[in-house]
C-alpha cells in the first residue's frame, strides 16, 4: 500500500503562512513567533564597531542594538580580547548608542563587568575599563 508522504519544502511553506481570522485580522504562525524571539532575530542583534590607535594605547568599542542576557556575555569577551592587545590597553566600552533591558542595567556597569571578567583575565590588574552607560 501506498501512501502519501508530503516534501519537507511543501511543510515549511505551509508553516510561514500568516492565518486570517474570521475578524479579517491576520495573526503569525507559531514559527514566525518564535523566529521573531530568537537572539538572532534583526531587532536583538548587536552592532559592534571596535577602532583602536595606532599605538595601541585605547580600544573604543561602540555598540548599537539592544543588549539582552545573551548578548551580554559577548560583550564580556569583546571587553577581554581588547584588554589583551597590551598591557597598557584603556578599553572604552561605549553602550550610549544601545538599549538595554532593564534587568541589565546593572550588569553592564564597569565593576560588575571587570567583576565577571577577573576570572578569566590573566593579569586581571591591568585592565582599564571605561564603560559609557546606555541611556535611561
Amino acid at each position: 500500500m501506498k501512501t502519501h508522504t508530503p516534501s519537507p519544502m511543501a511543510s515549511a511553506t505551509v508553516a510561514t503562512k500568516t492565518v486570517a481570522t474570521n475578524t479579517g485580522a491576520t495573526r503569525e504562525s507559531p514559527r514566525e513567533r518564535s523566529m521573531a524571539a530568537h537572539p538572532s532575530a534583526s531587532h536583538l542583534k548587536l552592532r559592534i564597531l571596535v577602532t583602536t590607535d595606532a599605538d595601541l594605547d585605547s580600544v573604543h568599542i561602540h555598540v548599537h542594538g539592544c543588549v539582552s542576557p545573551v548578548s551580554i556575555h559577548g560583550l564580556d569577551l569583546l571587553v577581554r580580547r581588547a584588554s589583551a592587545l597590551s598591557p597598557d590597553t584603556s578599553v572604552i566600552l561605549d553602550l550610549s548608542e544601545s538599549q538595554a533591558w532593564d534587568s541589565l542595567r546593572a550588569d553592564l556597569q564597569g565593576p560588575s563587568i571587570l567583576a565577571r571578567l577577573q576570572p578569566t583575565l590573566s593579569a586581571p590588574g591591568r585592565l582599564r575599563l571605561r564603560v559609557i552607560p546606555p541611556p535611561d
